[in-house]
């Protein structure tokens, strides 16, 4: 008669864990969509680029003096007090061209979906959360139902491209939508359409949709040379930091020159690119802080 010998079960000789020290997602205000495709994100210094999951986060897991933190349990006691804690800047950038190069800087290891709104109030309200928002290029083509506010943007005072200035766009009281003018000044802002006053078939004697038109107020924020931490040189090609982009204190568009005018409320024609100039000219000129 055989017997059998049990065998005690196999004792792990090691546990690993791993923490990601970054997990970062981004949202796109013009389709009200998280974007992954096409997007790049690499920390600066090292190069060491992120890695994108199924549910569009980007995950950075290594940096340099970071292993204690990235083999880290991940548990309550650890994000109490991460092992090591460090500042790094991360670059954003669109390789299809659609949306504009920022960088941004992270205390890492951080805890869920880094989130940072620079202190700006999210717009439009429904952005989703746990993200960092994204600014369309000037060359982006508005998507059907969707409005297109459109400027090259010009320093006043010195006649070069108010690079990355801040073009702010309300409409008929609704939330401020952003854009951003890339490193020539140039900028678009894109938002929804306000619904018409009738929904369904336009009541006798009510205009055609083609001739619906609304008031839109439409502000800037410019800092220029002053910008702090100051602006990278437009024609080095590195991009801005973004929180700097979006707290800078608000500019003059000006509607007229000698004397000088504020711009004042423009008119929106649906299915109409609307483009702000100063005066006849093909600039829109904008005075800093």
């Amino acid at each position: 008669m055989s017997s059998v010998v049990s065998q005690p079960p196999p004792t792990p000789l090691e546990t690993v864990t791993r923490t990601a020290l970054l997990g970062v997602r981004f949202f796109d205000r013009v389709s009200g969509q998280l974007i992954a495709d096409g997007l790049q994100v690499v920390e600066t210094t090292t190069g060491t680029a992120a890695t994108v999951g199924p549910s569009g986060v980007f995950a950075v897991h290594d940096l340099p003096g970071l292993r204690a933190s990235s083999f880290g349990a991940g548990d309550d006691a650890f994000w109490s007090s991460p092992p090591v804690q460090e500042s790094f800047v991360f670059q954003l950038t669109d390789t299809q061209g659609r949306f504009l190069p920022f960088v941004f800087p992270a205390d890492v290891p951080v805890q869920g979906l880094f989130e940072d709104d620079c202190g700006v109030a999210t717009s439009p309200p429904d952005a989703t959360t746990g993200s960092v928002p994204l600014f369309s290029t000037p060359s982006r083509v508005a998507p059907a139902g969707i409005a297109a506010i459109r400027a090259d943007l010009k320093d006043a005072e010195t006649g070069a491209g108010a690079a990355w200035a801040v073009l702010e766009v309300s409409l008929n009281g609704a939330p401020v939508y952003r854009g951003v003018a890339d490193a020539d000044g140039r900028a678009a802002v894109f938002l929804p359409y306000p619904k018409p006053p009738w929904h369904a078939s336009p009541p006798p004697g009510s205009r055609a949709l083609s001739d619906q038109t609304w008031p839109v107020t439409v502000t800037a924020q410019y800092a220029g040379a002053a910008a702090s931490p100051p602006f990278p040189d437009p024609t080095s090609g590195e991009p801005p930091d973004l929180c700097a982009v979006l707290t800078q204190p608000a500019g003059t568009l000006l509607a007229s020159t000698s004397p000088d005018a504020p711009l004042g409320s423009q008119t929106l024609v649906f299915g109409r690119e609307l483009v702000l100039r100063t005066g006849d000219g093909p600039d829109l000129l904008v005075l800093s802080a």
